[in-house]
């Protein structure tokens, strides 16, 4: 699992997507399972919730999770993943 030490030059919620879709990758997060809650992941990684929702609007928009209202977010099948 990827360790979390944020590079300064870069826009954290950009690197915290990044670790989360390693995470899908990897199958730390597996398709059709939920990932860890918005609020858990700011405490995780020591960020604002406004930086973890962004991230995660942006896994949702490159086709990797989908959000359950009152639920949470899911992995998506590795069918609707994009073709890397």
């Amino acid at each position: 699992m990827i360790n979390w030490e944020p590079d300064p030059e870069r826009p954290r919620w950009v690197q915290l997507m990044e670790v989360l879709r390693t995470r899908i990758l990897e199958g730390v997060y597996q398709p059709r399972t939920k990932i860890p809650s918005l609020t858990q992941l700011t405490q995780e990684f020591g960020v604002g919730m406004n930086t973890v929702r962004h991230a995660v609007t942006d896994l949702e928009e490159q086709g990797y999770v989908l959000p359950v209202s009152s639920l949470g977010t899911f992995v998506r099948p590795k069918e609707g993943w994009p073709k890397v």
